[in-house]
């Protein structure tokens, strides 16, 4: 399969291929340390993913009817998408659906600027790779302080653990939002604050750079050679994990943990991942040893990055 332009054609596919992308991210197996199919933590359950995915789908959609119906296909600005708005309408409905915490909101901010510019190259038929691409990019420049705003205000409703403090623009600081509004930080700086330690807000600052030249790439690679899309994600998993220490594993277990993993991830692939029965068996043991910190080892962000190749896969035309 040829990544040359965009195949689908409507926002109800567009508004699939969103659900679809974070469903088949969730129930990957066996995805060493995430909740996948057969695994939960203590507290949060693969149900309430299941919950929190099927929450949103609302929002997903209200985000793209309002952009395919406002932009000018002549003039691409991006000022009024309010990419912020979406997050905490999201992020809002996400934890009112379900009791199991902060679950997705790594697919929110991953799959918001994708969603979005995918709904712009079907309005605007500019839809090759390429022209996607510039989109995404074009999309988090444009995004505003209000859209700052916004988010911090749906990190709150999340809740997220192994944030940490800062001195300035902290996002529980009683005067981050005054602090932001008149420092004038978009969307865009405040990713460029964290991106030295976050793997989301790195995608954000080089526009989503892992998600589309890296990991879309080697998923659909992946599964043409295996026509196997439990396969695909998994070993697209290990992949990024091999190649990128996991943000979340090092805010909350430290580095030489997340060094740990990412070097065993990196074996695990060269026994061909879950594809041969030695990979298989060493990513179900990996799995095992993770998950006794219930949490703790949990390489959330690559999995959040993970949907993000998945439904870049599937506005290309991938079946399964």
């Amino acid at each position: 399969m040829f990544i040359i332009d965009i195949k689908i054609k409507s926002l109800d596919d567009l508004v699939r291929c969103a659900n679809l992308s974070s469903l088949l991210e969730l129930s990957g197996w066996p995805k060493p340390g995430n909740v996948h199919r057969t695994k939960d933590f203590e507290v949060t359950k693969f149900e309430h993913f299941l919950a929190g995915i099927t929450a949103i789908q609302p929002n997903i959609r209200e985000l793209c009817e309002k952009i395919y119906n406002s932009i000018d296909v002549n003039e691409l600005e991006f000022t009024t998408i309010e990419l912020g708005l979406f997050y905490k309408k999201a992020a809002k409905e996400m934890m009112k659906w379900q009791s199991g915490g902060n679950v997705l909101l790594g697919h929110i901010l991953i799959l918001a600027p994708l969603v979005s510019a995918a709904t712009i190259c079907m309005k605007t038929n500019k839809v090759s790779i390429e022209n996607f691409e510039i989109i995404v990019k074009k999309l988090i420049e444009d995004a505003t302080v209000e859209d700052t705003v916004n988010l911090y205000e749906a990190i709150r409703t999340c809740n997220p653990g192994g944030l940490g403090r800062i001195e300035k623009y902290d996002v529980y600081g009683e005067n981050s939002i005054n602090e932001i509004k008149q420092d004038g930080i978009t969307l865009k700086k405040i990713f460029e604050f964290s991106k030295d330690y976050d793997l989301i807000s790195s995608e954000y600052c080089n526009g989503f750079n892992i998600v589309l030249n890296e990991g879309l790439p080697y998923f659909i690679e992946t599964f043409e050679i295996s026509q196997d899309i439990n396969i695909a994600t998994v070993n697209t998993y290990l992949k990024l994990l091999s190649n990128h220490l996991d943000t979340l594993i090092i805010r909350k277990s430290g580095k030489k943990d997340a060094l740990e993993i990412s070097k065993t991830a990196s074996d695990i692939l060269s026994h061909g991942g879950i594809s041969t029965k030695k990979g298989l068996d060493l990513t179900t043991k990996f799995d095992k040893v993770l998950q006794k910190q219930n949490g703790k080892l949990n390489p959330g962000t690559t999995a959040d990055l993970v949907a993000g190749i998945i439904f870049s896969a599937l506005i290309f035309g991938l079946k399964f």
